[in-house]
């Protein structure tokens, strides 16, 4: 009797052992899901960030080419109006000039 007391006693052991080899085993499985999703989110923002750094290079640069047009779009104007209103002093002051700047032309 004593020998079935220790074979059931080993049993429910190894019982023990199983189910938390199982439960081990799932979240094993689940964190490995998780990761496997996580890794996903990453990528993706990798190249949202690459998307959005692309995106502000370009619209830096076009506002760059307009601010050039505007400048260049400046000078033309001062240089016509030194050349027309020689005599009849500035009408057209700069466009990014202050409200003094534009009194004093």
């Amino acid at each position: 009797m004593e020998n079935n007391a220790e074979l059931v006693r080993l049993e429910e052991f190894v019982d023990k052992l199983l189910n938390k080899y199982n439960q081990l085993k799932a979240e094993f499985h689940a964190l490995r899901e998780k990761l496997s999703e996580r890794d996903a989110e990453c990528a993706e923002l990798k190249n949202n960030v690459y998307n959005l750094t692309t995106e502000r290079t370009e619209v830096g640069n076009r506002v760059a080419g307009l601010l050039d047009r505007i400048e260049q779009w400046e000078t033309e104007q001062e240089t016509f109006s030194a050349e027309k209103d020689g005599a009849y002093g500035s009408v057209q002051g700069s466009l990014f000039g202050s409200a003094s700047e534009d009194k004093n032309n």
